[in-house]
């Protein structure tokens, strides 16, 4: 089975773009497979701190993403993709959003990824600050991203069309990333839960008349790569001092060759993509330890 395709979270939850580019130019050239941003208007529970909006960001990226890759796309293998992880279903209208990608992928030179997802009660302090209404009801949710996802495959969205992946780790997420994604993301899982979901995903995609093999599985997560094992675990610990055991219990952690191994197990499961967000020190390094434990081809930007 190949091996996921590697794509990390971009810089964002910060006052202005000086670290998102370097962060994309570095990614770019270490041979990651693509960038991502949220889709949060503050970071989760923290209105306080700044944040770039996620699509503005994106647009922004894309120019550079395309002046960076000119001279070094030829023989560079796979083409380095930009995407959404996820846009929120109903923060904007749904022709607008298909429309917001087709001017993304014309900027940078292939289609985006377009992850969406339903939301959830966390997002509704986001939407009520920025004036944005909030669907109470799940079904309600669920059918407005039914109606962006059937924008996302119509003319606005440009031709070729961005690619659609439908995250969320709900029953109901499940089953609409089987009848509408091109892939399923699910964030954090573990290996054998990312398994099961994408078997769920794909009797959904059965049931819809689908070619249960046509919806991937995807996985998003938070990783931390220390040079060895004992700097991973100094780092985690630092780090997660006030955090919730469950939620390091979920992130990546360990020397390169650790988290590569462990990034291939989730290959094993399904995930035939895997982006990261870096944890617990600082990312450029550990997207440097990282490619050379996963072996990534590097790209030249220069020729």
């Amino acid at each position: 089975m190949p091996r996921p395709a590697l794509a990390v979270t971009l810089p964002q939850f910060r006052p202005d773009a000086a670290q998102s580019v370097p962060a994309l130019e570095d990614s770019y050239r270490l041979g990651y497979a693509g960038g991502f941003v949220f889709d949060h208007l503050w970071p989760l529970g923290q209105p306080r701190r700044p944040a770039l909006e996620g699509w503005t960001l994106l647009a922004g990226l894309a120019g550079r993403l395309a002046a960076v890759a000119r001279d070094a796309e030829a023989g560079a293998g796979q083409r380095f993709r930009l995407g959404t992880l996820v846009t929120r279903a109903g923060l904007r209208p749904p022709a607008l959003v298909a429309h917001m990608a087709r001017s993304v992928g014309s900027a940078a030179g292939a289609p985006p990824i377009v992850g969406i997802g339903m939301g959830d009660a966390g997002n509704r302090p986001e939407n009520e600050a920025f004036g944005v209404p909030y669907h109470s009801d799940p079904d309600e949710r669920a059918a407005v991203l039914a109606v962006a996802v059937d924008a996302l495959r119509g003319p606005l969205a440009g031709s070729p069309g961005p690619e659609v992946w439908v995250g969320g780790t709900s029953r109901r997420a499940r089953a609409l990333a089987g009848r509408l994604g091109d892939g399923w993301n699910a964030w954090g899982l573990y290996p054998e839960e990312l398994a099961a979901g994408l078997a769920e995903v794909r009797r959904a995609a059965l049931d819809a008349g689908r070619e249960p093999a046509s919806v991937a599985g995807t996985w998003g997560g938070q990783v931390l790569v220390g040079e060895d094992r004992a700097q991973a675990d100094a780092m985690l610990e630092r780090w997660g001092a006030d955090r919730s055991p469950a939620e390091l219990a979920r992130v990546l952690t360990g020397d390169p060759a650790t988290v590569a191994g462990k990034l291939e197990t989730l290959g094993e499961a399904g995930a035939t993509w895997c982006v990261l967000s870096f944890v617990g020190g600082p990312a450029d390094r550990m997207r440097a330890l990282l490619a050379a434990g996963y072996e990534l081809l590097p790209r030249h930007p220069d020729g």
